[in-house]
């Protein structure tokens, strides 16, 4: 139930919020797939990559959010294919950046960077994964009931 209710609450957010989200966890990914191999990185370096890839991918984001909402999109509605589709590519990454992290020099504390995607963005990303395992019906493309 709480999954469903992150995973709306993100959907729901007008499209800055959506783009300094999806920005903040693309900074902390790429940091930490960075940063998995050394046993000390600085703070400061780990900062500044953080919140220049996190401003690059987030402007880029809500610049397609804001061009997609002039075609007819409203932020309360379903999102497009490529929303739930960059989410989810974002956090699969982020848990092999993580793995990667535990597994080369930078263990635990450069994988605690990947946290902040993992968590924020794997409501929306199963989400999409689990209905698109689901088979279609052929009115409006809903999914049918799941039958025990």
């Amino acid at each position: 139930m709480i999954w469903a209710l992150l995973a709306a609450y993100l959907g729901k957010r007008p499209a800055w919020v959506q783009a300094m989200v999806f920005g903040l966890c693309v900074g902390a990914f790429i940091a930490t797939a960075a940063k998995a191999n050394e046993r000390n990185p600085l703070i400061s370096s780990v900062v500044l990559l953080v919140l220049v890839t996190g401003a690059v991918a987030g402007t880029a984001f809500y610049l397609a959010l804001r061009a997609r909402q002039r075609h007819g999109w409203k932020a309360g509605t379903p999102a497009p294919v490529w929303v739930n589709l960059a989410y989810t590519a974002v956090w699969v990454l982020s848990l092999l950046a993580a793995v990667g992290a535990l597994l080369g020099a930078g263990g635990l504390k450069v994988a605690a960077l990947a946290i902040v995607p993992i968590v924020l963005l794997a409501p929306p990303a199963l989400g999409w994964i689990l209905a698109l395992r689901r088979p279609r019906t052929p009115e409006a493309g809903v999914p049918p009931p799941i039958e025990p």
